[in-house]
């Protein structure tokens, strides 16, 4: 994970650890509108991928759902 937030920072990009749910739940209501899709947001160790469902709402899907077999 360090060598993943050392490249981010690099390149401008700010890079946030939640090492709990609920803090990480507090920051994505407050700022749900600035999750992109497709971003990738960590939660205790577990990776996340925001996506948009049908309806418009957005989803973290855990990435391993998302890995090609």
């Amino acid at each position: 994970m360090r060598p993943y937030i050392d490249c981010k920072n690099a390149q401008g990009e700010r890079v946030l650890d939640f090492s709990a749910a609920g803090q990480a739940v507090d920051w994505l209501k407050r700022y749900r509108q600035e999750i992109l899709v497709g971003g990738t947001v960590v939660i205790a160790g577990v990776a996340f991928v925001a996506v948009a469902s049908s309806g418009g709402a957005l989803l973290l899907v855990p990435a391993l759902l998302l890995a090609a077999s």
